[in-house]
């Protein structure tokens, strides 16, 4: 098998320029950028999920590999996105991903611009390291194990595989890695366990569903108002494809697509959420959702009954490529 060992310049400007093959016969080459966001947890246990991203693989037609190492700059490297606090300089391990802090316009840039052969992709592997923990919110420290990412005869990495068909044209792909970590994470006697759940899309066909949250709605349906103190509110907007959709809870095979936060923002002094990376459509003929909100505990391994995870009245949208869609929840 060949393998290319590519080094990530670690930008995370969500641009994509065009680019040439060299010459002298050289293959032909294109950018690449490849990020990671995340569908929301249990706040009320879980401080943060923190994840040691190390590189990714990714596999063409004909049985071409290339790796792309994670290496982001240290401006690049924030108590939002990763597991630390103050400043990294660059210096030593990178700081493990804070995968649950992800969401919406935030995410984080496992690979970007990264130069990779124009062809056929069949498949993407993330990689990390067994470093990665739990923190609850008492301020104990628990290993994460991924049974299922273990190296074995065919993965020679430890990391989680996304089987799906991509062109790298001559003007470069952009993907989006959407970790459903409510579904991922789940806890057994040895612990916490990831069992990854993950949709890959193509970046430059998606869009988002965000909106404000009214006060009212947070305390009515049970959320924890802004005190001055923790952002989060414990409540979630879920999207659903289709208008009118039944409304449903987390858990496997359940309708939910994505999810989102309601978090406080501070600086706009409202509650925001932000729903992004939906497959959309044209302005012509718009991607249709559905959104709804709880604040309830919703226990992804099992399929609650309405009496135990309420929503609020669903409300429909349209997604189109690019855009931001407004859903307000007002009373």
């Amino acid at each position: 098998m060949k393998k290319m060992e590519l080094v990530s310049l670690g930008v995370i400007v969500a641009t994509i320029g065009g680019c040439s093959g060299g010459g002298g016969g050289s293959e032909a080459t294109a950018p690449l950028t490849l990020s990671v966001t995340d569908a929301p947890i249990n706040s009320t246990a879980i401080a943060s999920v923190c994840v040691d991203f190390t590189r990714i693989t990714v596999h063409y037609a004909g049985q071409q590999e290339v790796v792309l190492d994670y290496k982001p700059l240290p401006a690049q490297v924030r108590p939002e996105t990763h597991c630390l606090t103050g400043v990294w300089d660059g210096t030593g391990p990178v700081p493990p991903v804070r995968l649950n802090a992800l969401g919406g316009a935030l995410t984080v840039a496992l690979a970007e611009s990264l130069q990779v052969p124009v062809g056929r992709i069949t498949w993407i592997r993330l990689h990390f390291t067994d470093n990665s923990y739990v923190l609850d919110n008492v301020g104990g420290q628990h290993a994460l194990r991924c049974p299922s990412c273990e190296p074995t005869d065919n993965n020679a990495g430890r990391g989680f595989k996304l089987n799906r068909t991509f062109e790298v044209g001559s003007g470069g792909l952009a993907l989006a890695v959407d970790v459903d970590l409510k579904r991922s994470l789940v806890t057994d006697t040895s612990g916490y366990m990831l069992r990854p759940t993950a949709r890959i899309e193509n970046s430059a066909a998606l869009g988002t569903i965000a909106g404000e949250v009214h006060a009212d709605i947070v305390s009515g349906q049970g959320g924890v108002p802004y005190t001055g103190t923790t952002t989060e509110t414990g409540c979630a907007v879920y999207a659903y494809a289709n208008h009118d959709a039944a409304l449903d809870d987390f858990y496997d095979g359940s309708l939910v697509i994505a999810a989102a936060r309601v978090l406080y923002s501070v600086s706009l002094g409202q509650y925001r959420y932000a729903v992004g990376a939906l497959p959309a459509g044209t302005t012509a003929a718009p991607t249709p959702y559905s959104v709804a909100l709880t604040c309830d505990v919703d226990d992804p391994m099992v399929d609650d009954t309405s009496a135990v995870v309420t929503f609020t009245a669903g409300k429909n949208a349209d997604v189109v490529i690019g855009q931001t869609t407004t859903v307000d929840f007002a009373p």
